[in-house]
């Protein structure tokens, strides 16, 4: 799958960089972990490699714009148990998910996953408006960014409360 996307890679480890440079003021920002505001950074840079970047085979000026929005709907959980290209979108959006729900506060994590939530619909729009991207807009890849970034916000929810628990035990130990 990731064969077929040649710059996934070098563009992941393009994303690192800011991931690296601006984590702390971004957990700041979230009241959060300096590690929450890492993977939230890392998390968007995977979005944007494998959704925005231009596929260099594909590059085309006189690209035409299309969307694809037929036949798109929420997976089923045997369809999300099956292993095909929608493991890629899940995978790519979950992180995002973790991310925001682990906001710091209530009101963080909420705004945090709004802006979540409308990530993919931001990237289908973009590529939409950006045809010489060669990437194509599809209704299904909204609703797989969705599905994955409620996936990784369920998993963030219910790991907030340990994951807060032990760093304020880690912060007790060290005053």
């Amino acid at each position: 799958m990731l064969g077929a996307m040649p710059m996934f890679w070098p563009g992941l480890l393009f994303s690192l960089v800011p991931a690296a440079l601006l984590n702390r003021p971004v957990g700041r920002l979230l009241r959060a972990h300096w590690v929450v505001g890492f993977l939230l950074l890392l998390g968007l840079g995977g979005v944007i490699v494998s959704t925005l970047l231009p596929d260099a085979f594909r590059l085309s000026a006189d690209a035409v714009r299309h969307c694809n929005v037929a036949g798109g709907r929420p997976r089923s959980a045997h369809e999300l148990l099956a292993v095909r290209h929608v493991d890629l979108k899940l995978a790519t959006y979950a992180p995002v998910g973790f991310a925001a729900a682990l906001a710091g506060t209530r009101r963080r994590a909420v705004v945090a996953l709004l802006g979540a939530a409308a990530l993919p619909s931001a990237v289908s729009g973009l590529q939409y408006a950006l045809p010489a991207i060669g990437q194509t807009c599809d209704v299904q890849d909204v609703w797989d960014g969705i599905q994955g970034i409620v996936m990784g916000a369920t998993i963030g929810l219910l790991a907030g409360p340990v994951v807060r628990a032990r760093a304020r035990s880690l912060r007790a130990t060290r005053r």
